[in-house]
């Protein structure tokens, strides 16, 4: 009797199938993330990974002894620009989830090289696209929502696709939260500021609009960040048992529903991240990843009304 409840709470954790619709919702907006990310580097592939870069040949692979990459090997200009172009079709096949294994995996290859041949050129966000990356290479994402999922049908994916993609989520933002230490952030509430002042970080100079803002509203959203960011896994653990618990009891309602606030915060919060600092393209990221909390006919319902309005 034990047994067989451990085995259908593991289920509903961790094992069961669910519709891919909702994991391929994820992979549409993840993959399209990464193809812009790729795509910056147009024009400069060259520059940065091939012998044609400052750091180069033998000095690069001394530079980075505990790098991975191909371009330490092959650093031929035409055939680094080559690889990268088959990385943007991969990127694009993987998108329309056509071929999609074969796909993700010489994308995640491409990831790897360039982040290896030239790790000065990424900074800490980047390792979430990386990690993220690496994620979605290991899931059946293309079962939905993708022209091989139409040509073949769509075949049901684990739930643990998604659920590891919450993890990765609840493990960034507490574990960023964990690291706001010192007076800034715990005593002074000033670190917002200062990062929105940082020449490095910001896109404009509004230090004085800042300053005006910083007792009234910068000082008290520096306390809610912080606490926003460590309680990020109580929210999921809350999520899991309230998701379980619907299981269980059907229809009656157990725990209120906390995603729309939670994360709604979050997409505010990312959003102003984006519009005034530079982060390139890991707020995005963030906000692409929070789609694996929709449930499957939530992604069902979702796809629907936007095939209605093209209709």
């Amino acid at each position: 009797m034990a047994e067989g409840r451990l085995d259908r709470f593991l289920g509903r954790i961790w094992l069961d199938p669910e519709d891919p619709t909702a994991l391929g919702l994820v992979r549409i907006a993840v993959v399209a993330v990464l193809l812009c990310s790729l795509l910056t580097h147009v024009g400069a592939v060259a520059d940065y990974f091939s012998n044609q870069a400052p750091l180069q040949g033998e000095w690069a692979r001394e530079a980075f002894p505990t790098r991975t990459s191909m371009f330490f090997w092959i650093d031929a200009p035409w055939a680094v620009r080559t690889i990268f172009a088959l990385g943007v079709v991969a990127h694009v096949l993987w998108l329309v989830g056509r071929w999609t294994v074969p796909a993700s995996v010489v994308a995640w290859l491409v990831w790897v090289s360039m982040s290896g041949r030239s790790p000065l050129l990424y900074s800490l966000p980047d390792q979430l696209q990386m990690a993220t990356c690496t994620l979605l290479v290991l899931m059946p994402s293309g079962r939905g929502l993708g022209l091989d999922a139409r040509r073949f049908g769509a075949r049901p994916v684990p739930v643990w696709c998604r659920r590891v993609l919450m993890i990765q989520l609840a493990t960034l933002y507490t574990a960023t939260g964990l690291l706001k230490s010192g007076p800034t952030w715990h005593r002074d509430h000033t670190a917002l500021y200062y990062a929105l002042v940082n020449p490095y970080n910001r896109h404009f100079d509004a230090a004085g609009l800042w300053a005006s803002m910083q007792s009234w509203m910068l000082g008290p959203m520096t306390v809610v960040v912080v606490w926003y960011e460590t309680l990020f896994a109580a929210f999921l653990v809350v999520h899991a048992i309230r998701h379980v618990a619907r299981a269980r009891l059907g229809s009656r309602r157990w725990l209120i529903d906390l995603r729309v606030p939670i994360l709604g915060f979050g997409i505010a919060m990312h959003v102003g991240i984006q519009i005034a600092m530079y982060v390139a393209w890991f707020s995005p990221l963030v906000l692409a990843s929070y789609l694996a909390f929709l449930t499957p006919d939530e992604a069902r319902w979702f796809v629907a009304r936007i095939r209605r309005r093209k209709a």
